[in-house]
């Protein structure tokens, strides 16, 4: 069975670039459109990673991952997807460093990016991008 990936995000062409990208990599995939379909889908089926967008219509990506993992619906390591946030960003560090996501990837994306991340956080669980130097 192949690897299971959610995709949150609250535009359509996102989800669909994503799923494609996926389906043709051999992922199995599912995607929602906001932060309280995810916590359904996750109440009910389990994945092994969650690509998460950092801007969703009614929460924030970082706040959804946060979430996630205090009321423990799972354990997927979460790859915040943003073109919002950039990879030295203090609010992307921090949820690094607490553990709430895994890795980054900065919209617009190469196909190879998304995949990049995806393997890193199931082959090692490392994050996907350098941690901040301590201050």
């Amino acid at each position: 069975m192949a690897n299971k990936v959610l995709v949150v995000d609250d535009e359509a062409g996102v989800r669909w670039a994503l799923e494609m990208v996926l389906l043709r990599n051999g992922f199995s995939v599912a995607s929602v459109g906001s932060g309280e379909e995810a916590l359904a889908w996750l109440g009910q089926q389990k994945c092994q990673v969650i690509l998460m967008d950092a801007k969703l219509g009614d929460i924030e990506g970082v706040e959804l991952a946060r979430k996630i993992r205090k009321q423990g619906v799972s354990v997927a390591p979460v790859i915040l997807v943003s073109g919002y946030f950039y990879r030295d960003d203090s609010t992307v560090q921090s949820s690094l460093m607490a553990g709430d996501i895994a890795g980054f990837v900065t919209k617009p994306f190469r196909h190879e990016e998304i995949l990049k991340a995806i393997h890193c956080v199931l082959m090692t669980g490392a994050s996907t991008l350098p941690m901040a130097p301590a201050p």
